[in-house]
């Protein structure tokens, strides 16, 4: 073997090995509640494992009550963003990519560990959603929920959120 080919097989080793250590790795630590999230702000859950440990507890189980096994097919689809902290509550932002809508808010408060969740089912178009959580739904959930959907649908619909009602105005196509 060529001392170049032999230098392109250990480069190419070394990355592969240093590309390994460097993924995500699954948390051994194991949710138990929603509080306990605090500390992940940041990390991605759809990577290190605590989206699909969140979605066992209970509390988000009797939250999306009756939408519950339609929600995990909806996150198998999904990617999601890094776990945020705004207002005393933690954001996460779990939503299929490139589809034209079928995104979610899922927001735990600090204080108590309650969820609040925002779910668009369909596209922007179809406007199917529903909000789910102990009513009413905070302030600060509704407006960050309007925020939010403003920033990545603008270009499709104009969304006005107030407490767990949703208007969606859809853009002219001219």
């Amino acid at each position: 073997m060529s001392k170049t080919a032999a230098l392109l097989l250990t480069v190419s080793l070394c990355s592969t090995l240093g590309g390994q250590t460097n993924q995500p790795q699954k948390d051994p630590t194991r949710l138990t509640n929603t509080r306990v999230l605090a500390k992940y702000v940041g990390t991605f859950p759809c990577r290190n494992g605590l989206l699909r440990q969140l979605l066992q507890l209970p509390s988000v189980r009797k939250t999306l009550d009756g939408d519950y096994q339609a929600y995990q097919g909806h996150v198998k689809l999904s990617g999601c963003g890094a776990i945020g902290r705004r207002d005393g509550f933690l954001l996460m932002d779990v939503s299929q990519l490139h589809v034209g809508g079928y995104s979610s808010l899922m927001f735990i408060r600090l204080s108590d560990g309650a969820v609040f969740l925002f779910w668009l089912k369909s596209s922007v178009v179809d406007k199917q959603w529903s909000f789910y959580g102990q009513r009413p739904i905070p302030a600060v959930v509704s407006q960050d929920v309007e925020s939010e959907l403003n920033q990545k649908w603008g270009h499709v619909a104009r969304f006005s959120v107030h407490g767990d009602n949703v208007e969606i105005q859809l853009n002219d196509s001219k």
